[in-house]
């Protein structure tokens, strides 16, 4: 039976040879492939963003897929490296709080801490974990490796977990931030993922805030200066130029401005507030 995948999420991006270090790290220790570049392009640090990407992604993948997961701004201190196997897949990251959206949504994951010299290299440098510690522990799981023989157990409250994004639900209307802006500038939003239910909208709260329920009608999204955008079905909706919210392909609603960027036009910035109007709204 072939190897499954390993999947590289970093903040390396591509001009630097560290990504192809880890190939080759993994390639050594055995592993055949293949490998999937998630992508490398994370902004230094930015565990948020990181998180973000794994919810996004992972269903996309078949199970047994193994995460290799280099966003660490804390490479070189005390924190630990660990894998976590949850729902039928396997991940490789520093616990700095980048699996929080994952281990938010699956009570039930095992969680070991990466220390049995046998799955690391010779020496552990300060600067390079990717190379020295979580490639080759990626490329030992993809073979087979079994959690336990990693290291220490690790029970899930231990784990570092950062901020999830607000979502609150009132009668009349649900309250949330900003996001990310993709390349094209359109800003996602945590409101909750919207599908259409006719002649309205359900609401399924991403990160287990609750049940989904049936919406009344939506008047639009409010944005940071009390602006109000339709919400449409697509960009072709409004003129070119002009500014709406729409469900993404996350199902999460998105700021965006068709042939434009709603992130440069309108000024949004990570963790602003925004809002879904239903009706009644005054």
């Amino acid at each position: 039976m072939p190897a499954p995948a390993i999947a590289i999420l970093t903040d390396f991006g591509t001009l630097d040879p560290y990504v192809g270090i880890m190939k080759g790290v993994m390639r050594r220790v055995g592993y055949p492939g293949p490998f999937i570049d998630l992508t490398h392009h994370i902004p230094p640090g930015d565990i948020a963003r990181a998180a973000f990407v794994l919810w996004q992604s992972r269903d996309a993948f078949p199970r047994g897929t193994v995460f290799l997961i280099v966003v660490d701004p804390g490479v070189g201190t005390q924190r630990r490296a660990i894998r976590v196997d949850s729902a039928g897949y396997s991940f490789i990251a520093p616990d700095n709080g980048v699996l929080t959206y994952l281990l938010t949504l699956d009570p039930h994951a095992r969680a070991w801490e990466l220390r049995a010299p046998a799955y690391r290299l010779p020496r552990v440098s300060t600067t390079f974990h990717g190379r020295d510690i979580f490639a080759p522990a990626a490329a030992h799981s993809a073979l087979g490796v079994p959690g336990p023989a990693f290291g220490p157990a690790l029970g899930l409250d231990a784990l570092v977990r950062i901020p999830l994004p607000r979502l609150q639900i009132y009668p009349d209307r649900i309250e949330g931030q900003t996001l990310h802006a993709d390349r094209f500038g359109n800003v996602l939003t945590s409101l909750g993922r919207l599908e259409p239910a006719p002649p309205s909208w359900r609401l399924e709260p991403w990160l287990g805030q609750g049940p989904s329920r049936a919406l009344p009608t939506v008047r639009g999204v409010a944005l940071p200066d009390g602006r109000v955008l339709p919400l449409v079905r697509t960009f072709g909706d409004v003129a070119p130029g002009e500014a709406a919210a729409l469900v993404g392909s996350t199902g999460l609603i998105e700021i965006v401005i068709n042939q434009g960027s709603a992130a440069q036009t309108l000024g949004l910035r990570f963790g602003q507030p925004v809002a879904l109007l239903l009706e009644g709204t005054a």
